[in-house]
């Protein structure tokens, strides 16, 4: 019995060591999340109902670190990326052609180890 202890203890040390590993790595990971908003949503509102919705499966695309994140928003309009630290230039995977739309804001900044909220709204153009 002591013999099988003493066997098994090099590989739970290796097997702990592994795990504290992996477990720092990801202390620094962080990101954003958040709601996108399609404003206006149509060419009229009426008193009492908003001129905004969520924006269902709109693609945000992030720019920064070197290289290029996309995500995608669900039926509420909410998302979530991992991204690292650093400042991320943000735009619309589909651009409407209507000339006064865009994505604001168009840059955030990710902190160190955190997710951060951030929010964003998508002028559709409509007038």
């Amino acid at each position: 019995m002591i013999a099988r202890s003493l066997l098994l203890l090099p590989a739970v040390a290796a097997t702990v060591a592994a795990c504290g590993a992996q477990s720092s790595g990801g202390a620094s990971a962080g990101g954003l999340y958040g709601t996108v908003r399609l404003s206006p949503s149509s060419p009229l509102c009426g008193r009492g109902t908003s001129c905004s919705k969520p924006a269902r499966n709109f693609k945000l695309i992030f720019r920064g670190n070197g290289r290029t994140v996309t995500v995608k928003t669900n039926v509420k309009g909410h998302y979530r990326v991992q991204l690292g630290a650093g400042t991320y230039a943000v735009r619309a995977g589909t651009v409407s052609m209507l000339p006064k739309s865009g994505l604001r804001p168009r840059t955030v900044k990710v902190p160190s180890g955190a997710f951060a909220k951030r929010d964003f709204v998508y002028d559709s153009g409509i007038r």
